[in-house]
Protein backbone atom coordinates (compact mmCIF):
# COMPACT_ATOMS: atom_id res chain seq x y z
CA UNK A 1 0.00 0.00 0.00
CA UNK A 2 2.84 2.38 0.65
CA UNK A 3 4.08 1.76 -3.08
CA UNK A 4 1.14 2.36 -4.40
CA UNK A 5 0.44 5.83 -2.33
CA UNK A 6 4.00 6.83 -3.73
CA UNK A 7 2.90 6.04 -7.71
CA UNK A 8 -0.04 7.76 -6.98
CA UNK A 9 1.80 10.32 -6.04
CA UNK A 10 4.15 10.48 -9.06
CA UNK A 11 0.98 9.34 -11.62
CA UNK A 12 -1.08 12.66 -10.24
CA UNK A 13 1.95 15.22 -10.07
CA UNK A 14 2.31 14.29 -13.97
CA UNK A 15 -1.84 14.81 -14.55
CA UNK A 16 -1.45 18.34 -13.21
CA UNK A 17 1.52 19.22 -15.26
CA UNK A 18 -0.10 16.91 -18.71
CA UNK A 19 0.81 19.56 -20.98
CA UNK A 20 4.28 19.62 -20.12
CA UNK A 21 4.64 15.42 -19.32
CA UNK A 22 2.71 14.31 -22.35
CA UNK A 23 5.63 11.47 -23.04
CA UNK A 24 6.20 10.94 -19.36
CA UNK A 25 2.28 9.87 -18.84
CA UNK A 26 2.33 6.83 -20.72
CA UNK A 27 5.61 4.99 -19.00
CA UNK A 28 3.90 6.41 -15.71
CA UNK A 29 0.38 4.90 -16.26
CA UNK A 30 1.79 1.35 -17.50
CA UNK A 31 3.80 1.22 -14.23
CA UNK A 32 0.84 2.62 -12.58
CA UNK A 33 -1.27 -0.15 -13.84
CA UNK A 34 1.37 -3.34 -13.12
CA UNK A 35 2.47 -1.96 -9.52
CA UNK A 36 -1.57 -0.93 -7.92
CA UNK A 37 -3.83 -3.03 -9.75
CA UNK A 38 -4.68 -6.39 -10.61
CA UNK A 39 -4.03 -8.27 -13.89
CA UNK A 40 -7.11 -8.16 -15.03
CA UNK A 41 -6.72 -4.26 -14.29
CA UNK A 42 -8.69 -3.27 -17.84
CA UNK A 43 -11.97 -4.96 -16.21
CA UNK A 44 -12.37 -2.60 -13.36
CA UNK A 45 -15.45 -0.77 -13.23
CA UNK A 46 -15.95 3.07 -13.63
CA UNK A 47 -19.19 4.28 -13.50
CA UNK A 48 -20.67 7.69 -14.43
CA UNK A 49 -24.37 9.10 -13.94
CA UNK A 50 -26.16 10.69 -17.11
CA UNK A 51 -28.35 13.34 -15.33
CA UNK A 52 -30.99 13.27 -18.58
CA UNK A 53 -32.58 16.73 -17.16
CA UNK A 54 -29.16 18.70 -18.00
CA UNK A 55 -29.13 20.08 -22.06
CA UNK A 56 -27.64 17.93 -24.64
CA UNK A 57 -26.43 20.49 -25.87
CA UNK A 58 -23.81 21.03 -22.98
CA UNK A 59 -22.74 17.84 -22.84
CA UNK A 60 -24.23 15.21 -25.41
CA UNK A 61 -23.84 11.86 -23.68
CA UNK A 62 -21.81 10.43 -26.39
CA UNK A 63 -19.34 12.90 -25.86
CA UNK A 64 -19.00 11.09 -22.01
CA UNK A 65 -14.90 10.40 -21.51
CA UNK A 66 -13.54 7.48 -22.59
CA UNK A 67 -12.52 6.10 -19.47
CA UNK A 68 -15.96 5.50 -17.98
CA UNK A 69 -16.54 0.98 -18.57
CA UNK A 70 -20.29 2.09 -17.85
CA UNK A 71 -22.79 5.04 -18.30
CA UNK A 72 -26.37 5.22 -16.35
CA UNK A 73 -28.78 7.41 -17.44
CA UNK A 74 -30.71 8.77 -14.95
CA UNK A 75 -33.78 8.51 -14.03
CA UNK A 76 -37.12 6.88 -15.04
CA UNK A 77 -40.09 6.39 -13.03
CA UNK A 78 -40.78 3.29 -11.38
CA UNK A 79 -44.23 3.59 -12.57
CA UNK A 80 -43.05 3.89 -15.88
CA UNK A 81 -45.12 3.97 -19.02
CA UNK A 82 -43.91 4.46 -22.62
CA UNK A 83 -46.08 5.80 -25.87
CA UNK A 84 -43.03 4.31 -28.20
CA UNK A 85 -42.13 7.74 -29.67
CA UNK A 86 -41.48 10.32 -26.71
CA UNK A 87 -40.69 10.76 -23.49
CA UNK A 88 -43.91 10.85 -22.14
CA UNK A 89 -44.33 8.42 -19.02
CA UNK A 90 -40.89 7.43 -18.83
CA UNK A 91 -39.38 10.46 -15.93
CA UNK A 92 -36.51 10.84 -18.19
CA UNK A 93 -35.63 14.60 -19.22
CA UNK A 94 -33.96 15.14 -22.62
CA UNK A 95 -34.19 18.06 -24.68
CA UNK A 96 -33.88 15.73 -28.01
CA UNK A 97 -36.17 13.17 -29.08
CA UNK A 98 -35.33 9.34 -27.96
CA UNK A 99 -34.01 8.75 -31.64
CA UNK A 100 -31.20 10.89 -31.01
CA UNK A 101 -30.10 9.36 -27.49
CA UNK A 102 -30.58 5.64 -29.29
CA UNK A 103 -28.12 6.65 -31.46
CA UNK A 104 -25.44 8.12 -29.20
CA UNK A 105 -25.96 4.99 -27.07
CA UNK A 106 -24.95 3.03 -30.19
CA UNK A 107 -22.40 5.46 -30.11
CA UNK A 108 -20.92 4.43 -26.72
CA UNK A 109 -21.27 0.51 -27.14
CA UNK A 110 -19.40 1.01 -30.18
CA UNK A 111 -16.32 2.07 -28.33
CA UNK A 112 -17.39 -0.51 -25.53
CA UNK A 113 -18.66 1.57 -23.04
CA UNK A 114 -22.30 -0.19 -21.37
CA UNK A 115 -24.93 2.03 -21.37
CA UNK A 116 -27.69 0.80 -18.09
CA UNK A 117 -30.86 2.99 -17.76
CA UNK A 118 -31.62 3.76 -13.91
CA UNK A 119 -34.90 3.55 -12.13
CA UNK A 120 -36.02 5.44 -9.15
CA UNK A 121 -33.73 8.37 -7.82
CA UNK A 122 -34.34 10.67 -4.82
CA UNK A 123 -37.72 11.91 -6.29
CA UNK A 124 -39.39 9.48 -7.94
CA UNK A 125 -40.78 7.21 -5.13
CA UNK A 126 -43.64 5.34 -6.38
CA UNK A 127 -42.28 1.75 -6.57
CA UNK A 128 -45.59 0.26 -5.19
CA UNK A 129 -47.13 -0.89 -8.45
CA UNK A 130 -44.12 -2.00 -9.94
CA UNK A 131 -42.92 -4.02 -6.91
CA UNK A 132 -46.69 -5.31 -6.81
CA UNK A 133 -45.53 -6.95 -10.83
CA UNK A 134 -42.76 -9.32 -9.16
CA UNK A 135 -43.21 -12.29 -10.49
CA UNK A 136 -46.00 -11.78 -12.85
CA UNK A 137 -46.52 -10.20 -15.60
CA UNK A 138 -47.46 -6.47 -15.59
CA UNK A 139 -47.83 -3.23 -17.76
CA UNK A 140 -45.16 -1.75 -16.11
CA UNK A 141 -42.40 -4.34 -16.09
CA UNK A 142 -43.64 -4.92 -20.01
CA UNK A 143 -43.10 -1.28 -20.94
CA UNK A 144 -39.53 -1.38 -19.27
CA UNK A 145 -38.89 -4.07 -21.32
CA UNK A 146 -40.07 -2.51 -24.83
CA UNK A 147 -37.92 0.30 -23.75
CA UNK A 148 -34.82 -1.08 -22.77
CA UNK A 149 -35.14 -3.02 -26.27
CA UNK A 150 -36.26 -0.12 -28.11
CA UNK A 151 -33.44 2.48 -26.95
CA UNK A 152 -30.29 -0.66 -27.09
CA UNK A 153 -29.81 0.19 -23.20
CA UNK A 154 -27.25 -2.77 -21.57
CA UNK A 155 -29.69 -3.15 -18.65
CA UNK A 156 -31.18 -1.63 -15.85
CA UNK A 157 -30.11 0.38 -12.58
CA UNK A 158 -31.91 -0.28 -9.22
CA UNK A 159 -32.26 2.84 -7.37
CA UNK A 160 -34.39 2.73 -4.96
CA UNK A 161 -34.44 5.77 -2.52
CA UNK A 162 -37.45 5.46 0.14
CA UNK A 163 -36.33 6.48 3.24
CA UNK A 164 -36.18 3.70 6.12
CA UNK A 165 -35.57 0.18 6.86
CA UNK A 166 -38.84 -1.03 8.01
CA UNK A 167 -40.31 -4.57 6.99
CA UNK A 168 -42.79 -3.00 4.72
CA UNK A 169 -39.81 -1.19 3.15
CA UNK A 170 -37.64 -4.12 2.90
CA UNK A 171 -40.63 -5.59 1.32
CA UNK A 172 -41.09 -3.40 -1.27
CA UNK A 173 -37.27 -3.05 -2.50
CA UNK A 174 -37.07 -6.53 -2.13
CA UNK A 175 -40.54 -6.73 -4.44
CA UNK A 176 -39.09 -3.83 -6.91
CA UNK A 177 -35.61 -5.35 -7.79
CA UNK A 178 -37.42 -8.89 -8.59
CA UNK A 179 -39.67 -6.91 -10.87
CA UNK A 180 -36.66 -4.92 -12.22
CA UNK A 181 -34.65 -8.25 -13.12
CA UNK A 182 -37.89 -9.25 -14.88
CA UNK A 183 -37.63 -5.84 -17.11
CA UNK A 184 -33.72 -6.45 -17.57
CA UNK A 185 -34.60 -10.32 -19.36
CA UNK A 186 -31.83 -11.57 -19.19
CA UNK A 187 -29.37 -8.01 -19.61
CA UNK A 188 -27.28 -6.07 -16.51
CA UNK A 189 -29.27 -5.40 -13.24
CA UNK A 190 -27.12 -2.67 -10.74
CA UNK A 191 -28.28 -1.71 -7.56
CA UNK A 192 -27.40 2.23 -5.95
CA UNK A 193 -27.40 1.12 -2.67
CA UNK A 194 -27.38 3.72 0.18
CA UNK A 195 -24.30 4.52 2.12
CA UNK A 196 -25.02 3.09 5.24
CA UNK A 197 -27.02 0.21 3.75
CA UNK A 198 -24.37 -2.21 4.39
CA UNK A 199 -24.14 -1.12 8.28
CA UNK A 200 -25.03 -3.12 11.15
CA UNK A 201 -28.49 -2.45 12.89
CA UNK A 202 -29.89 -3.66 16.13
CA UNK A 203 -32.83 -5.10 13.27
CA UNK A 204 -29.50 -6.95 11.96
CA UNK A 205 -26.71 -9.01 13.31
CA UNK A 206 -23.52 -7.19 14.10
CA UNK A 207 -21.02 -9.76 13.61
CA UNK A 208 -20.07 -8.76 10.52
CA UNK A 209 -19.40 -5.41 12.21
CA UNK A 210 -17.24 -6.62 14.89
CA UNK A 211 -20.13 -6.23 17.37
CA UNK A 212 -20.91 -3.03 17.11
CA UNK A 213 -24.01 -1.30 15.95
CA UNK A 214 -23.78 2.02 13.70
CA UNK A 215 -24.31 5.55 14.98
CA UNK A 216 -26.47 6.03 11.44
CA UNK A 217 -30.22 6.34 11.53
CA UNK A 218 -32.74 6.22 8.63
CA UNK A 219 -32.15 3.92 6.32
CA UNK A 220 -28.77 2.55 7.76
CA UNK A 221 -29.14 -1.22 7.82
CA UNK A 222 -31.47 -1.60 4.87
CA UNK A 223 -29.43 -3.30 2.04
CA UNK A 224 -28.03 -5.71 4.53
CA UNK A 225 -31.61 -6.80 5.02
CA UNK A 226 -32.76 -6.43 1.81
CA UNK A 227 -29.75 -8.67 0.26
CA UNK A 228 -30.06 -11.03 3.01
CA UNK A 229 -32.79 -12.83 1.18
CA UNK A 230 -30.43 -15.08 -0.75
CA UNK A 231 -33.14 -14.93 -3.70
CA UNK A 232 -32.87 -11.12 -4.15
CA UNK A 233 -29.07 -11.71 -3.71
CA UNK A 234 -28.86 -14.21 -7.15
CA UNK A 235 -30.87 -10.87 -8.72
CA UNK A 236 -28.07 -8.66 -8.65
CA UNK A 237 -24.62 -8.33 -11.03
CA UNK A 238 -23.14 -4.90 -9.78
CA UNK A 239 -23.35 -2.69 -6.38
CA UNK A 240 -22.73 0.25 -6.84
CA UNK A 241 -22.22 2.19 -2.76
CA UNK A 242 -23.19 5.43 -2.62
CA UNK A 243 -20.58 6.46 -0.59
CA UNK A 244 -21.43 10.36 -0.18
CA UNK A 245 -24.14 12.68 0.93
CA UNK A 246 -23.32 11.32 4.28
CA UNK A 247 -20.35 14.20 5.51
CA UNK A 248 -16.91 13.06 7.55
CA UNK A 249 -18.29 13.94 10.51
CA UNK A 250 -18.97 10.53 11.26
CA UNK A 251 -18.31 8.43 8.35
CA UNK A 252 -15.93 6.47 6.48
CA UNK A 253 -16.79 5.63 2.65
CA UNK A 254 -14.16 3.24 2.61
CA UNK A 255 -16.00 1.50 5.74
CA UNK A 256 -19.16 1.47 3.98
CA UNK A 257 -17.55 0.06 0.54
CA UNK A 258 -15.95 -2.53 2.31
CA UNK A 259 -18.98 -3.98 4.47
CA UNK A 260 -20.59 -4.11 1.31
CA UNK A 261 -17.85 -6.18 -0.03
CA UNK A 262 -18.23 -9.00 2.47
CA UNK A 263 -21.58 -8.56 2.48
CA UNK A 264 -21.74 -9.62 -1.06
CA UNK A 265 -20.55 -12.94 -2.99
CA UNK A 266 -17.59 -12.43 -5.61
CA UNK A 267 -19.36 -12.98 -8.43
CA UNK A 268 -20.96 -9.33 -7.21
CA UNK A 269 -19.24 -6.20 -8.66
CA UNK A 270 -19.08 -3.49 -5.88
CA UNK A 271 -17.85 -0.21 -6.60
CA UNK A 272 -17.18 2.72 -4.92
CA UNK A 273 -19.22 5.79 -5.06
CA UNK A 274 -17.59 9.36 -5.32
CA UNK A 275 -19.42 13.01 -5.74
CA UNK A 276 -18.00 16.51 -6.79
CA UNK A 277 -18.03 18.62 -3.71
CA UNK A 278 -20.29 20.34 -3.29
CA UNK A 279 -22.59 16.97 -1.67
CA UNK A 280 -26.31 17.78 -2.20
CA UNK A 281 -26.65 16.62 1.73
CA UNK A 282 -24.01 15.52 4.09
CA UNK A 283 -21.22 18.76 2.73
CA UNK A 284 -18.28 16.94 2.73
CA UNK A 285 -15.59 18.10 0.48
CA UNK A 286 -14.07 15.24 -2.04
CA UNK A 287 -10.12 15.86 -2.92
CA UNK A 288 -8.03 14.12 -5.17
CA UNK A 289 -5.51 13.11 -2.03
CA UNK A 290 -4.16 13.96 0.98
CA UNK A 291 -1.85 16.45 -0.12
CA UNK A 292 -5.12 18.55 -1.04
CA UNK A 293 -7.52 17.53 2.11
CA UNK A 294 -6.29 20.97 3.96
CA UNK A 295 -9.94 22.05 4.75
CA UNK A 296 -11.90 20.20 7.79
CA UNK A 297 -14.71 19.29 5.20
CA UNK A 298 -12.09 16.95 3.64
CA UNK A 299 -11.40 14.93 6.54
CA UNK A 300 -12.41 11.76 8.32
CA UNK A 301 -12.21 11.98 11.88
CA UNK A 302 -14.86 8.96 12.94
CA UNK A 303 -16.33 6.34 10.91
CA UNK A 304 -20.22 5.25 11.10
CA UNK A 305 -19.20 3.32 14.48
CA UNK A 306 -17.59 5.87 16.51
CA UNK A 307 -13.99 4.11 15.34
CA UNK A 308 -10.92 7.46 15.09
CA UNK A 309 -10.29 7.24 11.18
CA UNK A 310 -8.25 10.37 10.69
CA UNK A 311 -8.11 9.59 6.86
CA UNK A 312 -8.51 12.07 3.65
CA UNK A 313 -11.89 12.35 2.05
CA UNK A 314 -10.03 11.57 -1.33
CA UNK A 315 -9.94 9.36 -4.47
CA UNK A 316 -6.64 8.17 -3.01
CA UNK A 317 -8.16 6.65 0.27
CA UNK A 318 -11.54 5.86 -1.21
CA UNK A 319 -9.39 3.62 -4.00
CA UNK A 320 -6.46 2.60 -2.82
CA UNK A 321 -7.63 1.55 1.07
CA UNK A 322 -11.08 0.43 -0.85
CA UNK A 323 -11.43 -1.30 -4.30
CA UNK A 324 -7.76 -1.47 -5.06
CA UNK A 325 -6.67 -3.30 -1.67
CA UNK A 326 -6.83 -6.55 -1.06
CA UNK A 327 -9.47 -8.34 0.88
CA UNK A 328 -12.32 -11.09 1.10
CA UNK A 329 -14.67 -12.09 -1.75
CA UNK A 330 -12.92 -9.36 -4.02
CA UNK A 331 -13.86 -8.93 -7.59
CA UNK A 332 -11.40 -7.92 -10.12
CA UNK A 333 -13.75 -5.85 -11.91
CA UNK A 334 -14.16 -3.47 -8.06
CA UNK A 335 -14.02 -0.02 -9.33
CA UNK A 336 -15.77 3.32 -8.38
CA UNK A 337 -18.53 5.57 -9.56
CA UNK A 338 -19.46 9.01 -10.10
CA UNK A 339 -22.47 11.50 -9.25
CA UNK A 340 -22.84 12.59 -11.38
CA UNK A 341 -19.90 13.19 -14.52
CA UNK A 342 -22.05 16.91 -15.59
CA UNK A 343 -22.17 18.32 -12.50
CA UNK A 344 -22.03 22.35 -13.51
CA UNK A 345 -21.61 23.88 -10.14
CA UNK A 346 -19.66 26.65 -9.34
CA UNK A 347 -17.00 24.22 -7.65
CA UNK A 348 -15.72 25.05 -3.96
CA UNK A 349 -12.08 25.71 -2.29
CA UNK A 350 -10.64 23.39 0.10
CA UNK A 351 -7.99 25.62 1.38
CA UNK A 352 -5.64 26.88 -1.19
CA UNK A 353 -6.87 24.84 -3.81
CA UNK A 354 -10.45 24.14 -5.83
CA UNK A 355 -11.79 20.91 -5.10
CA UNK A 356 -11.61 18.39 -8.23
CA UNK A 357 -13.83 18.68 -11.47
CA UNK A 358 -15.79 15.70 -12.99
CA UNK A 359 -12.78 15.78 -15.18
CA UNK A 360 -10.10 15.57 -13.24
CA UNK A 361 -11.82 12.87 -11.13
CA UNK A 362 -12.31 10.66 -14.21
CA UNK A 363 -7.98 12.00 -15.00
CA UNK A 364 -6.99 10.16 -11.64
CA UNK A 365 -9.77 7.81 -11.17
CA UNK A 366 -9.06 5.99 -14.47
CA UNK A 367 -5.02 6.46 -13.68
CA UNK A 368 -6.19 3.87 -10.27
CA UNK A 369 -8.03 2.08 -12.21
CA UNK A 370 -5.98 1.27 -15.06
CA UNK A 371 -8.90 2.92 -17.69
Amino acid sequence: MERSGRLYAVCMGLIRNLPRCRFAVGAALIAAIAMTASASAERRNFIGYYPSWLSVEAKPLAATSPAYSHVVVAFARPDFSWDGKSWSGTGLQFDVPPAVIKTQIHALQARGTRVLLAVGGATYLQWAPLAAEAGKAGAITAALTRFVEAMGFDGIDVDYERDGATPEVVGEYRAAIAALRQAANGKLLSLAAWSTGADCTPATDNTACGGQFTLAGGSAGRERLVLGDSETLSQIDVVNVMAYDAGVAQFDPVKAWKLYRALLPSRVTVNIGFEIAPEGWGGATLVQDDAAASCKSAKITQDQFGNQVHKSYSIQHGLLDGPLAPGPNSNAADGAMLWHIVKDQKLPRCGQRAVLSPQALEKAAAMLLGR
